[in-house]
């Protein structure tokens, strides 16, 4: 994880940022929805919070690339996307997980309390 936050940092460059996250963001989204025709569990709310979460996150990296810009720094785009990817990529990896995909750290990512 260490060296995924250098490289990370090291990146300047917005467009790469931005598409890294949208890859994430999509993924995140096709394996949501590959999860629920799996689980048979399709919900047209569930969808829309989902899409205003993955809207959220498009106006944080905006918000963050233009305090960058203002203030002349390459720190708030980096900060919102290293989050965005983390979230978006551990989401993936619980989807995946549900799916039925034998991950190998899964047990990192078992929700406590059971289901919702």
């Amino acid at each position: 994880m260490d060296i995924f936050i250098e490289k990370m940092v090291n990146m300047n460059d917005p467009k790469t940022l931005f598409f890294l996250c949208a890859i994430f963001i999509f993924s995140d989204v096709l394996t949501g929805y590959l999860k629920a025709i799996k689980n048979k569990t399709i919900n047209s709310s569930i969808s829309r919070d989902g899409y205003i979460k993955k809207i959220s996150w498009i106006v944080a990296l905006l918000l963050g690339f233009a305090v960058d810009y203002f203030v002349q720094v390459n720190l708030f785009l980096i900060g919102s996307a290293v989050v965005c990817i983390s979230t978006e990529g551990i989401s993936v990896y619980e989807n995946l997980g549900e799916i039925g995909i034998n991950l190998p750290f899964k047990r990192y990512f078992e929700k406590i309390g059971g289901d919702k």
